[in-house]
């Protein structure tokens, strides 16, 4: 009798019907709970016991959310810029900092891979300058290994960034940028990833040392779509390939002009991108 009245807690909490998240759902609460527990999909704490809730849903969602980006970079007024850095440092005289910028001009490659390409400035140089203009560390990514977290390739070529820490028991991820920080970028990691990220400076030359690394991995886990696709349409592969791998978890954020969406189910893994359309 004891150990039945110490399970009985244990099974009530199992019974307890879930209620399902889209507010068209019909079904029977406990039906849904109990006899569609395989089907249900979490999507940022909200369950819902089917695929066609989970993708009517979604859909509503996904147009409330106007998708679109902006090609516009984000403003920075108050942080000096890297060729007046190198300046002041002494690394650049202002000879060399006119014709790196009529350089940089004409062809457009960043300024700190033209400085360097024209010999004023070594790569720890600009480096350690790109950091002093953030106000973030260097991380030398040369001396540490490959993180278990994956971050979707596309998004770490256009955001020039890679995951180069993590700490699982604090759930913190250091990421480092070869270039400019944006925050925009780590608030979208902190959604799907659920950890607390936190920004870095790294050299070029050891980012696309291993961006090349991660580009010859299989990509398996990975789709991107680049044609326009409305919020139906998303919402239909997205259920397509849920189903697919029997997804129990979805999350998903803006990032780098894409919406990105990760599907996590008990033996596999997948993300989804979107290519956003222009404003």
């Amino acid at each position: 009798m004891k150990s039945l009245a110490t399970a009985l807690p244990r099974i009530s909490l199992f019974m307890r019907p879930r209620k399902c998240a889209h507010k068209g759902c019909r079904r029977n609460v406990i039906l849904s709970a109990i006899a569609l527990k395989a089907t249900g999909i979490s999507v940022h704490d909200e369950w819902f016991c089917s695929a066609e809730c989970f993708e009517s849903s979604l859909t509503e969602t996904l147009a409330a959310l106007h998708l679109s980006t902006q090609r516009a970079r984000p403003m920075h007024h108050s942080r000096i810029p890297l060729g007046l850095t190198l300046l002041a440092r002494g690394d650049l005289s202002r000879y060399q900092l006119e014709m790196a910028l009529d350089q940089h001009r004409s062809t457009g490659v960043r300024l700190g891979d033209v400085i360097q390409r024209m010999g004023f400035a070594t790569e720890e140089q600009v480096t350690s300058a790109v950091a002093a203009q953030w106000g973030h560390p260097v991380f030398p990514l040369r001396t540490s290994a490959e993180t278990p977290l994956r971050i979707p390739s596309r998004l770490l070529e256009l955001g020039r960034m890679l995951p180069v820490h993590c700490a699982q028991a604090s759930r913190r991820l250091l990421i480092g940028f070869s270039d400019e920080v944006d925050y925009r970028v780590l608030d979208a990691i902190r959604q799907v990833l659920r950890y607390a990220p936190s920004p870095c400076i790294i050299a070029g030359s050891e980012y696309r040392r291993r961006l090349e690394s991660i580009l010859a991995q299989a990509h398996d886990r990975e789709v991107a779509f680049d044609g326009k696709s409305g919020p139906a349409e998303m919402a239909r592969v997205i259920r397509s390939y849920a189903v697919q791998i029997s997804a129990d978890e979805m999350r998903f954020a803006v990032c780098c002009q894409h919406l990105w969406t990760r599907l996590q189910g008990r033996r596999h893994e997948m993300d989804i991108l979107f290519r956003l359309a222009e404003a």
